[in-house]
């Protein structure tokens, strides 16, 4: 027996092959058809099984989705034609509340309605089903104005009836960012989170900017379905700032605007404090001391010029301070801030004396009018002393007639004028309106701050 190489052994098989008959590879090459054809056939039958599967469901869905708008469009016209019963035959909650909700909802409309503030016009903007969950955006227009406005429904035996909203059925969670500032969000709130990240990414940008703040964290902007959270930033995570949805909030919202001003201020205000913390290093001045208005009035200012919405008198002094010495002076500010600052400060950082600087000091001396309100109603003596010129004898006399008067209106400042006084220190002279009647005040600068003295 001999023993045979590979290569003669495949030899072999060549010619066992090249010696098979021509109807058995016939049949060999039908038989190899027959199971490709039978293959395909398999998976187009189940292909056509799992399309028809899916074209049922998504017809269930389609079915689920009208009867769910139709629900809907019921409950519009009920409140078009003012039917109280078929209203309220459409609501369903396990507690009383959402009854007593529904009927002042009603009745807020019929309001509206007479006054012809109101047009529910039945356009859906979307209807989505989930199991036996369900909502409905949809239109209503309030002063003439689109809103989008969203319902929340079950699906009982009976039919789908109108929930209280449901806010873990608020859409899949997304993502948008700009700069160094993120916003996460979920389906329902996209229209508020893109306007939301155009703002908060320019006025955070502006800010740094500003403030010559060149190492500006990024930040994140969760919008959170939560109708009684405030803005606020994450204990757990200092560079995150909660947001409360607006549409959670009111349950609609202008289709020009989806942010609402309150939130919009709020996120402002929030930003800007941040800003002025990252240069200042998060300082937190006692009330009373200059510092803490100092600190307080930049936040405002920055917060007020991001927004746009500037209260021209109480900001004025910032504002005044801007003009004439520019971004570089409120950076000064904000860098050289300490627990212990007064009103000096402005000088130091400006390097100029107090009393010669182009500023607006009427918003200065109406807070430290406030203050001394504040003071005197509290018995304060110690912190008011502070804040008089105690060393002189007549001043102490003016001091002790405002203690014997608590119920002394507040006065709002008109005008406030520095000069030099015959003795050399810098005297600011003070016009105030109090129930009617101007009267004069003058201020001296004492220990670097603005003290009551008499004229």
């Amino acid at each position: 027996m001999g023993i045979k190489l590979d290569w003669q052994i495949e030899a072999d098989r060549i010619y066992e092959r090249a010696a098979e008959p021509p109807e058995e590879r016939t049949r060999r090459r039908r038989q190899r058809w027959r199971l490709i054809a039978f293959t395909m056939l398999v998976a187009l039958l189940v292909g056509v099984g799992v399309l028809l599967v899916l074209l049922r469901l998504e017809d269930v869905d389609s079915q689920l989705r009208q009867s769910l708008t139709d629900t809907l469009q019921a409950e519009l016209t009920a409140l078009r034609i003012g039917n109280y019963g078929d209203y309220m035959e459409l609501q369903r909650s396990a507690g009383n509340n959402w009854y007593i909700a529904q009927g002042e909802r009603f009745h807020f409309y019929q309001a509206l309605k007479l006054e012809n503030n109101l047009s529910l016009t039945g356009t859906v903007f979307e209807a989505a089903v989930d199991g036996l969950r369900g909502r409905v955006v949809f239109e209503e227009v309030l002063n003439g104005v689109p809103h989008r406005a969203v319902w929340f429904y079950w699906r009982y035996s009976d039919g789908w009836r109108h929930v209280p909203s449901d806010y873990t059925f608020w859409g899949g969670a997304q993502t948008l960012q700009r700069d160094s500032v993120t916003v996460r969000y979920q389906q329902l709130d996209a229209d508020s989170a893109r306007l939301l990240l155009e703002r908060a990414a320019g006025w955070w940008r502006e800010g740094c900017q500003m403030l010559g703040n060149s190492a500006c964290p990024a930040i994140e902007i969760e919008i959170v379905p939560n109708p009684v959270l405030q803005v606020a930033w994450d204990s757990a995570q200092p560079d995150r700032l909660f947001v409360p949805s607006p549409l959670a909030r009111d349950d609609r919202l202008p289709l020009l605007n989806p942010l609402p001003i309150p939130i919009e201020d709020a996120v402002a205000a929030h930003l800007a404090a941040r800003q002025v913390d990252l240069v200042s290093g998060g300082l937190r001045p006692r009330g009373n001391a200059d510092a803490a208005w100092l600190h307080q009035t930049l936040v405002e200012w920055l917060a007020a010029t991001y927004s746009g919405r500037m209260d021209v008198l109480r900001l004025a002094f910032m504002q005044s301070l801007r003009d004439a010495y520019g971004d570089s002076a409120l950076a000064a500010i904000a860098r050289n801030l300490t627990l212990e600052s007064d009103i000096s400060l402005i000088a130091r950082a400006l390097g100029q004396p107090l009393e010669q600087l182009s500023l607006d000091w009427r918003p200065f001396f109406q807070w430290r009018l406030d203050v001394e309100r504040q003071l005197v109603a509290q018995d304060d003596l110690v912190a008011l002393q502070t804040l008089w010129n105690v060393a002189d004898a007549t001043t102490r006399t003016l001091l002790q007639q405002r203690l014997n008067n608590k119920t002394q209106p507040n006065g709002q400042v008109l005008a406030a004028a520095i000069t030099n006084g015959d003795d050399g220190t810098p005297r600011a002279v003070v016009q105030v309106l109090r129930a009617d009647q101007t009267e004069t005040l003058t201020f001296r600068l004492l220990d670097g701050t603005w003290k009551r003295s008499a004229p």
